[in-house]
């Protein structure tokens, strides 16, 4: 009980570099984090980015998602100020993309891992290894780069000097334990949900990427690019495609869209857009389609059917991400949206399955790893004292 009281009497301080939505806070740090009172997201992506690029950002974002609670320090004096608030006995998360390592006025994130606290570091998953067994000369050139990368780039994340480190997957452990790191604790990924029951797969899915520009791409790009060439189309090519499928596998078709994006109007023919509850949704789907986005990894760990599609409305380099991401998360090769209108392609639904548990265990949860979700482990980390 001595413990518990202490631990809500404690300030937990989250500290993020790029600016977020309310849904990508969640997706960590969800209602359910019990601690979640406890917590002070700070924000230091003023310092990183110009005003322009922020105002851009936020203006593709419903008002809805952009976090309030959130505390943005803009500048070097308003950051020094509130360093100064934080006690020993708080506890400081680094959940960053190290943008801030990049700044070359000064080092926010060095800044911050000199405060006297308890220091938790959350590192995402390890780059995945190329696939050469299916496309040898695409992946063979990305194996190249994944190698000169982890030469001479260094990973300035290990600099900072924390009390924990936190991640998941097999090769992280390794690479970690190589190092002797004793502050290493394995963790499961919070890129995936575990459902505690399995559910009934009656749904086709479809993980929409946005027709239009990514919100991202005006924080890391000088100029955005247009994602389709010709979006009216591409969308006549795509709503006849999903019709396709609806019959075959007779079932309707759900569009899942990203929380921090709204669509001025429904571009495909009316079937149901579901707003934040892709990962959810994957779990009980019983094919999904999609393109490159992250959420994929759900799929990987659900073993769905997947159709990854290429278009000739995309760019070459958005094709090429595509195949790469078939190939080495599901080790299968990817067709163009207009082959299969063309019947020049037919439909592949296999699932490596063996394949698939490989990515998981090397990436994701190791395999003595228990099936939770991350805020799960945290919470019962924290309540136990072993953070």
């Amino acid at each position: 009980m001595k413990k518990k009281k202490r631990l809500k009497n404690k300030k937990i301080y989250i500290y993020l570099d790029v600016p977020v939505s309310n849904h990508q806070i969640n997706q960590i740090f969800p209602e359910q984090f019990k601690f979640k009172k406890n917590s002070v997201f700070v924000n230091t992506s003023y310092l990183n980015f110009s005003k322009e690029k922020l105002k851009n950002f936020f203006k593709k974002i419903p008002k809805s998602e952009i976090p309030k609670n959130m505390i943005y320090l803009k500048s070097l004096k308003n950051l020094k100020f509130f360093l100064k608030k934080i006690k020993e006995s708080d506890i400081l998360i680094f959940y960053s993309y190290f943008i801030s390592l990049k700044n070359l006025k000064f080092n926010a994130l060095e800044l911050f891992s000199k405060v006297k606290c308890k220091k938790i570091l959350i590192k995402q998953h390890s780059q995945i290894i190329p696939n050469l067994k299916k496309n040898v000369l695409i992946n063979f050139i990305r194996l190249i780069k994944y190698i000169l990368k982890n030469l001479f780039l260094r990973d300035n994340s290990h600099n900072i000097e924390s009390d924990h480190i936190l991640s998941f997957g097999e090769k992280n452990k390794i690479k970690f334990n190589k190092n002797d790191n004793k502050n290493y604790l394995d963790y499961p990924s919070f890129w995936l949900r575990f459902n505690s029951k399995p559910k009934k797969k009656k749904i086709i899915t479809y993980i929409d990427e946005t027709l239009d520009y990514s919100d991202d791409q005006f924080l890391f790009k000088d100029k955005a690019q247009k994602k389709i060439n010709n979006i009216e189309r591409y969308l006549k090519k795509l709503n006849y495609f999903f019709s396709v499928i609806e019959k075959k596998y007779k079932c309707k078709l759900i569009i899942c869209c990203k929380k921090k994006f709204r669509y001025d109007k429904n571009y495909f023919d009316g079937r149901k857009l579901v707003y934040g509850k892709t990962l959810e949704l994957i779990s009980k789907s019983k094919l999904v389609i999609g393109h490159k986005s992250d959420a994929l990894f759900q799929a990987v760990y659900s073993k769905s059917p997947v159709i990854l599609l290429k278009s000739r409305e995309f760019s070459f380099k958005r094709n090429l991400e595509i195949n790469l991401k078939s190939i080495n998360l599901f080790n299968k090769k990817c067709n163009f949206l207009e082959d299969y209108n063309d019947k020049k392609v037919g439909l592949d639904t296999s699932v490596d399955k063996e394949y698939c548990n490989k990515i998981i265990d090397n990436y994701f949860v190791s395999k003595n790893q228990i099936k939770q979700n991350f805020h799960e482990k945290l919470t019962s980390d924290l309540r136990r004292s072993i953070l």
